[in-house]
């Protein structure tokens, strides 16, 4: 079969806790403490049975307990910071929970097929003469080849899933593009693809980095290059 036209359009989950109920600051807060007082018990000591004739350099002790003071703040500092970090990962969970049923993008070259459609996007450097698009599936097989936009910028694909070489519905799945773009001299043009899914939930991993649930697969918040409205093929334009 010939080659095709891929129409382009350019278009709740509970989180996991987080956290140990015992942070590191607080470990650190504790032991501190602990020495503290057990220097406190010895300088004590020392001053009770002090020579008279050779009493402790004062400035000594005084440096000392103010070094664990200044210790002690460090720890304080620490433990706010822990707190500012907890909050900062809990807000990014909230504001991942708007990205359910979102699509997204991320660095890769897949695509999820679901309900017989699925989308992919490249960014072409500059604009081009020629794309031809080539869809593979889990297997390594082709499924589609087509010609695909050519402005510069980001492009997005919309595929229906159906197979350009035997006509046959492909099975929704993870699928994977390539991208062959060259301009008006036949130079080549290199394209950067990138990973597209709808986004079905967000959780937290034990590290308490807010995770995307994308298909059988999950990507971190963080790794997010954008996020829109879920691209759709225009039916009345599909031949």
């Amino acid at each position: 079969m010939a080659d095709t036209d891929l129409f382009s359009n350019p278009a709740t989950t509970s989180p996991t806790a987080t956290g140990n109920s015992k942070t590191t600051a607080a470990a650190a807060q504790n032991q501190l403490s602990s020495d503290i007082n057990f220097f406190l018990k010895m300088l004590t000591t020392q001053l009770q049975n002090q020579d008279p004739t050779s009493p402790l350099d004062t400035n000594q002790f005084t440096q000392q307990i103010a070094q664990y003071s200044s210790v002690q703040q460090q720890v304080v500092t620490n433990s706010n910071l822990e707190k500012l970090l907890a909050a900062n990962k809990q807000s990014g969970i909230t504001t991942a929970v708007g990205y359910i049923g979102k699509e997204i993008e991320t660095k890769g070259n897949t695509g999820e097929v679901a309900g017989g459609q699925g989308a992919f996007s490249y960014i072409l450097p500059k604009a081009a003469a020629n794309v031809t698009i080539t869809i593979k599936n889990s297997d390594g097989q082709t499924v589609f080849t087509g010609r695909g936009d050519s402005r510069e910028g980001r492009n997005i694909a919309v595929w229906d899933g159906v197979n350009s070489i035997t006509g046959n519905q492909e099975p929704d799945g993870t699928y994977t593009i390539a991208v062959e773009a060259t301009d008006s001299s036949q130079k080549p043009i290199l394209a950067e693809t990138r990973a597209v899914a709808i986004v079905g939930g967000v959780e937290s991993d034990a590290k308490g980095d807010t995770l995307l649930a994308v298909g059988r697969n999950k990507v971190k918040f963080d790794d997010v290059l954008a996020v829109r409205t879920p691209s759709r093929i225009d039916l009345s334009s599909a031949g």
